[in-house]
């Protein structure tokens, strides 16, 4: 029987943020600002699929990008063989 399992795609959900933030027309600094981060590199690690936004991040990306939550993250989905 195979089980399926959802996964998140770091690569593509970097670039739906990017668009997403160039569409925004808010820079990287003001995002900095907005999420009270101390430096940019978080923004940057999300937007090159390094990695993902914490759960508080990704609602007030989606609070301020006005775009819901499941929009900002790229879904795939994983079937796995199971042998019994």
């Amino acid at each position: 029987m195979a089980k399926v399992y959802l996964i998140v795609n770091m690569e593509l959900s970097g670039k739906k943020l990017h668009t997403a933030i160039k569409k925004s027309g808010y820079s990287i600094r003001e995002l900095q600002d907005m999420l009270d981060l101390s430096c940019p590199n978080p923004i940057y690690k999300w937007i090159h699929g390094e990695a993902l936004p914490s759960t508080v991040n990704l609602y007030r990306l989606s609070y301020f990008l006005q775009i819901p939550m499941e929009n900002l993250l790229a879904a795939e989905n994983l079937t796995m063989n199971e042998e019994y």
